[in-house]
């Protein structure tokens, strides 16, 4: 006797395949009556629904895939929102997946159009760096965002973000501009090709333009084993910075996550923000502006960047756009945190 598919018991209830497919995964929308005798049929026939089986409506559900490298950085938070409404209006779904540090963005993509037939894919964060081969075998449309580019070129493949070695030169420039010699550094890791790279080489730009000599002993990366953008992660590596005896009156972290906890850092410390030690940050979250010193950082145009990500992803699936790559201008905001450095 052959095998019972999912087609066999569309024909038994006299339904059709997607309406099974929704009863299986308990979709809202079916009515509960056709749901009670689709399951019951199920269960007279011992019915065993695989994953292919229960995903076969995927496809005609409509979904993308958010996926997230750094999801506890609250920066991703109102991206995630106006891209998940937008989604929404569309009747689209949406898959939030966070990507640990350790994954590969690409490769989890990969694994996830296979399991859920996706029509789309936003990387937000991650790394700017993927072997060619492995993006092409996607076979949908998909966009970075908010990864970065190496020294702001336009890339082969859809991109949107800011220029963040550049924008990382200017927030160091202004330290330097505002007397500060000894600049201390929080960021993820010089040798990952990621935003934290792409701001560290800002730094160094900054410094050597201004004639300063970069010291690697106030190069502070963050501790591996935690989640890589967090307060936390902030805190201590700037704990480390102080046990070290270096002197500084200036530090520039990468990601406002980091700055806030530097901050508190400095002031466990016993010095005081920004007459001792002025902290610049880069990303521009809410909270910065209700921190206390309010911080003084890099703001990245967060809605325009999100609405420009999930307006280019429709646009390929849709088949209106071709792939391009976009670069927007972020903004140094000067605030509490930050001061003249020329009597320390």
């Amino acid at each position: 006797m052959s095998e019972t598919t999912i087609r066999d018991i569309a024909k038994e209830c006299g339904v059709s395949i997607s309406t099974v497919s929704r009863a299986l995964n308990n979709h809202p929308d079916i009515n509960p009556d056709t749901r009670k005798k689709v399951m019951e049929v199920i269960r007279e026939t011992g019915f065993v629904p695989n994953n292919s089986a229960i995903n076969l409506k995927k496809s005609d559900a409509r979904s993308i895939a958010l996926l997230v490298k750094g999801i506890t950085n609250q920066f991703f938070s109102s991206m995630i929102q106006i891209m998940e409404d937008y989604a929404q209006k569309r009747d689209y779904a949406t898959i939030l997946r966070h990507v640990e540090a350790h994954e590969d963005e690409v490769q989890v993509a990969l694994q996830l159009v296979k399991e859920k037939r996706l029509k789309g894919i936003v990387f937000l964060g991650g790394n700017f760096t993927h072997d060619e081969s492995m993006l092409r075998q996607l076979n949908v449309p998909f966009v970075f965002s908010t990864v970065g580019t190496p020294n702001g070129t336009k890339t082969w493949y859809p991109n949107v973000s800011v220029d963040d070695r550049a924008e990382a030169c200017k927030a160091v420039s202004y330290l330097i501009e505002q007397g500060h010699r000894r600049i201390a550094i929080i960021t993820e890791g010089s040798e990952i090709p990621s935003v934290g790279q792409l701001r560290y080489e800002g730094y160094i730009d900054a410094l050597k333009r201004h004639g300063i000599e970069p010291d690697r002993n106030l190069v502070m990366e963050v501790t591996e084993g935690i989640e890589h953008y967090s307060m936390q992660n902030g805190y201590l590596a700037t704990r480390s910075l102080i046990q070290s005896g270096e002197s500084f009156t200036g530090i520039f972290c990468v990601a406002d996550v980091f700055a806030i906890g530097a901050c508190r850092a400095v002031l466990e410390w016993g010095k005081r923000i920004p007459e001792d030690v002025s902290v610049v940050g880069y990303d521009g979250i809410d909270i910065g502006n209700y921190y206390n010193p309010k911080l003084t950082t890099i703001k990245q145009p967060v809605e325009e960047m999100a609405d420009a990500t999930i307006l280019l992803l429709f646009d390929m699936i849709d088949k209106k756009r071709k792939p391009e790559s976009i670069i927007m201008p972020a903004e140094l905001v000067i605030r509490e945190s930050s001061g003249s450095g020329y009597r320390r």
